[in-house]
């Protein structure tokens, strides 16, 4: 019986190539397939966790914003109520003859101490920022930092500063309010400004004129402990779904940015 010709050889080898060629490229496939998956799954854990972290520190805020309510709401319903009968009493006693030096000095104390638990109780749950909006309650706030610093603090509108979700305004809020604490700290300022431009997002800047920071601090700010203000500032802005620009091109000051979609994204 005579055996395979060259023709059938040859056509077994070509059959085996093409066969191997195609196990290869399903192979290929295949790896290529499967790293693709393990990408996107480690995406998506990443997602999560990224989820996760904002959702935790959402009500992390959140716990302590009701914190400084209910403080707020004490100290201006039981210890302000206090205070304002104590001095009702000793401005009856004063009226009737009693040693008016130290009844009038007694007083002034009192006068002082019922101030300082008002602003603190400001301080802790703006009533501007329920009543009267973001606009007025920010307005409040330059006035308030240069009646206690006699710093010049300008507050500048430009545009309609719209209304948006109020624990959104809290939050701004209170970016401006650290802004504000870190400039008069740390800057050696001579004077301040506040802008707020409203188009179809708004923009929101702090400028001042003192010795200006490395921003870089924030990326180490966990270490070393320094910067770790700005550092909570990215974080409520990120929850704001806003972005924070820092001008790096000054040769003096600061000046930190922040753009802001009236709808959270």
């Amino acid at each position: 019986m005579a055996g395979p010709s060259e023709y059938q050889i040859a056509l077994i080898i070509a059959i085996g190539t093409v066969g191997m060629l195609f196990l290869a490229i399903a192979i290929i496939l295949f790896m290529v397939f499967y790293q693709k998956k393990m990408i996107q799954e480690q995406f998506k854990r990443q997602q999560l966790e990224l989820t996760y972290q904002q959702k935790m520190m959402e009500a992390a805020l959140e716990s302590q914003e009701n914190e400084r309510r209910r403080l707020a709401g004490e100290l201006h319903d039981s210890i302000g109520a206090m205070l304002s009968t104590i001095r009702v009493g000793i401005t009856t006693m004063a009226r009737l003859g009693s040693n008016s030096e130290a009844l009038e000095q007694s007083k002034q104390m009192l006068d002082d101490t019922i101030g300082s638990v008002r602003r603190i109780s400001r301080d802790l749950m703006p009533s501007t920022l329920e009543k009267f909006g973001f606009s007025h309650a920010v307005k409040e706030l330059c006035e308030r930092f240069h009646a206690t610093s006699l710093l010049p603090i300008h507050c500048i509108e430009q545009g309609e500063v719209r209304s948006f979700e109020k624990s959104r305004e809290l939050m701004l809020y209170r970016i401006v309010q650290e802004l504000l604490n870190n400039a008069l700290k740390h800057s050696q300022a001579t004077e301040i400004s506040v802008q707020m431009h409203a188009s179809h997002n708004l923009q929101l800047s702090v400028e001042d004129n003192g010795v200006g920071f490395d921003p870089g601090i924030i990326k180490n700010s966990s270490q070393s402990g320094k910067g770790l203000g700005l550092f909570n500032i990215q974080n409520r802005a990120r929850l704001l779904g806003a972005t924070v620009e820092f001008d790096t091109t000054r040769s003096h000051g600061s000046k930190i940015t922040l753009v802001i979609p009236y709808e959270k994204v």
